[in-house]
């Protein structure tokens, strides 16, 4: 069958339409080629976000976003429509955070799958979460700052304006003063630096030698808590006392001793016994000097026996 040529320009200009059609759809990030199921998402704010930007799990692109619109009931509230590959299931709880894909690529939607084991449908509302971008973060973050040094920048403005000429030059005198100090304190710190390096130097050298004679010192210490054990165990309260009796008694017996009571303090303070004793001791002498003298007086031998007298 041969076709004429008004049906071979219609031909043409149906692929041609379609192709016109599928790249269309193709720029913006839509396959008509493939099944895809669909889910919307609400938002406060989408910071930016734009159709066809890339829908990705785990940074891997799964689908784009189709439609973006105000809600018709909610006032301030934006719907974005989404598609995804239809062999992926969302489970319920799932997110869907709009977030800096890149500095110049813009906004993208990732998602946040929960672990539920029930799935939404197509054509279901997902959760939705906008992700602060990192200038966002730093303006939140930097304007308290800028707010404070304003106010800072305000009160210096208030306090100088406090301040005419001679209180200026006053204030420059104290500058000048705290300066003038300051140079002096230095003079002095360098003036007395070799002292002070003198004194850490004896520091460090009875450390030194505290360091070194640790084990004559350990033994000392050791020594002196023997000595302290020992007088511990010699009960030197009890010795004390002790010797306290036996000086009281002495002293009471030198007393009695010294009044003539007994036999030694007799004979220490009554002089006769020891004139008698002289006596006796030159009797002795004369009888000794006697018997030398005469001993016939006092010994007789006889070879036959004694011849009594009549």
């Amino acid at each position: 069958m041969k076709l004429n040529k008004e049906t071979k320009i219609g031909i043409v200009a149906v692929i041609i339409i379609s192709l016109f059609i599928w790249g269309f759809n193709f720029l913006k990030g839509k396959n008509i080629l493939s099944a895809n199921n669909s889910y919307y998402a609400v938002y406060d704010n989408i910071d930016g976000l734009e159709e066809a930007s890339a829908v990705s799990i785990s940074g891997y692109k799964i689908g784009t976003v189709e439609n973006i619109k105000l809600h018709d009931s909610q006032q301030g509230k934006i719907i974005v429509k989404f598609s995804v590959e239809e062999n992926i299931k969302l489970p319920k709880n799932s997110k869907a955070i709009i977030y800096p894909a890149t500095l110049i690529a813009g906004k993208a939607i990732k998602l946040e799958l929960s672990d539920l084991d029930k799935y939404y449908s197509n054509g279901d509302t997902v959760v939705g979460i906008l992700e602060k971008g990192l200038v966002t973060s730093l303006s939140e973050e930097l304007m308290p700052l800028k707010n404070k040094i304003e106010n800072l920048v305000q009160s210096m403005d208030s306090v100088l304006a406090i301040f005419d000429d001679q209180r200026r030059e006053n204030l420059k005198s104290s500058l000048d003063n705290i300066h003038n100090i300051t140079e002096d304190f230095n003079e002095l710190v360098t003036e007395e630096k070799q002292k002070l390096a003198n004194i850490l130097g004896n520091v460090e050298s009875i450390s030194s030698n505290l360091k070194n004679n640790n084990e004559q010192i350990t033994n000392i210490l050791e020594n002196f808590s023997s000595i302290s054990d020992s007088l511990d165990q010699a009960d030197i309260k009890s010795t004390l006392t002790k010797a306290n009796n036996m000086l009281a008694e002495f002293s009471a017996i030198s007393a009695k001793i010294n009044n003539g009571e007994g036999t030694i303090g007799m004979l220490i303070n009554n002089d006769s016994l020891y004139n008698n004793l002289n006596n006796l001791s030159a009797d002795l002498d004369s009888l000794v000097i006697d018997l030398n003298k005469n001993p016939g007086r006092y010994i007789h031998f006889s070879l036959f026996g004694k011849k009594d007298k009549k």
